[in-house]
């Protein structure tokens, strides 16, 4: 049995109020194929809404970044999947309601494209309501073998 060669992180951790006015994920050093945002929503009692955006990233403290495309699918049911849909660097509205995903890809080539290589995930709350949230970020099919220990840095 062949397992995928992708590399985890836990980009946003798990918190009650986790897109509180705007959210930046770690900065993660894209050195695979594209790297796989998951957005898991919990409670959102209220309908918060953020703006999702992928940001290509300079170096691994983003003193200097370039909005990116992606492509996306959400879940707002059990496990009923979206098709995947391209966004543009203006991003994509997180859904309004409690126990949500999405999943957000980006290709290396898209980061590349501004000369970057690093990646992360930002957000702007629209509509101000406390949602429960975290984010994991999964490098797809990293360039080195073994995977390095670290992608953060």
């Amino acid at each position: 049995m062949g397992i995928p060669n992708f590399h985890v992180i836990n980009a946003v951790v798990p918190v009650a109020d986790a897109f509180n006015t705007s959210f930046d994920s770690d900065i993660i050093n894209a050195q695979g194929a594209g790297v796989l945002f998951i957005i898991q929503t919990g409670a959102n009692a209220s309908g918060g809404i953020s703006t999702i955006t992928v940001e290509a990233c300079s170096t691994n403290t983003a003193s200097a970044v370039a909005t990116v495309p992606f492509i996306y699918r959400s879940c707002v049911a059990t496990d009923v999947w979206s098709d995947w849909t391209a966004a543009t660097t203006a991003g994509i509205s997180s859904s309004a309601v409690a126990n949500a995903m999405h999943q957000i890809y980006v290709d290396t080539a898209e980061l590349a494209e501004e000369g970057y290589g690093f990646v992360r995930l930002s957000g702007d709350e629209t509509t101000a309501q406390a949602v429960t949230a975290g984010v994991l970020a999964i490098v797809i099919d990293g360039r080195y073998e073994p995977t390095p220990v670290t992608l953060l840095s």
